[in-house]
């Protein structure tokens, strides 16, 4: 039985299906990469009118600018934990296509891939387009293994599995130290203002 599964995994990692799906969420990586950067650059200047509106008393204003940078990093966190998820998922197909190791490895990318596109899909609908091609091929493969359950389980976008939880739990986590690292703090005193102000001259 072993051996039979074994030739299985085999087939279906030498048809180029793995590939394809790696390939796809290459691509869906590099537009959040290129999302992410945008993301900041745009925090950074509301941030600096926020200061700037503080320092002259304009409270209207500076509310505004931090409410905007506000929104900007809920999208952020979105676009950065998806990011660490995805990229988790396309180290682990690369273990798939070197080891064949299928039925125990790709059952938790096809929940991860499922939920980042839920993600995004308001937010990035090409990206979520493109995994959900992703999670097309990905579902075929393993349907065509005998494991026709998966095409029903990722119908059911609140259930997943234990070890795809703890990849979104991980790259959630991940991503809300990367906001607090490379996005500043909006001010809400005069003390706060001056100690920004004097960073940013600074650095």
């Amino acid at each position: 039985m072993l051996d039979n599964l074994r030739g299985r995994a085999d087939d279906v990692t030498s048809d180029d299906k793995i590939p394809l799906v790696i390939l796809k969420l290459e691509k869906s990586l590099k537009k959040l990469d290129v999302i992410s950067e945008t993301l900041k650059r745009e925090d950074n200047q509301l941030f600096e009118r926020c200061v700037e509106a503080r320092l002259k008393g304009d409270n209207i204003h500076a509310m505004m600018y931090a409410n905007e940078c506000a929104e900007i990093r809920k999208i952020a966190l979105h676009v950065v934990s998806s990011k660490y998820a995805l990229e988790q998922m396309v180290l682990r197909l690369h273990t798939v296509t070197k080891l064949g190791s299928i039925l125990v490895t790709v059952t938790p990318v096809v929940d991860v891939i499922k939920e980042t596109q839920n993600r995004l899909v308001g937010i990035v609908p090409s990206i979520a387009n493109n995994l959900n091609d992703a999670n097309k091929i990905l579902v075929d493969s393993l349907s065509k293994m005998g494991t026709s359950d998966l095409r029903t389980a990722t119908q059911k976008p609140l259930v997943y599995s234990s070890g795809a939880e703890k990849v979104l739990e991980e790259a959630k986590a991940a991503a809300e130290d990367t906001i607090r690292e490379k996005f500043p703090k909006i001010p809400g005193t005069l003390k706060d203002i001056v100690k920004q102000e004097s960073e940013i001259l600074t650095n």
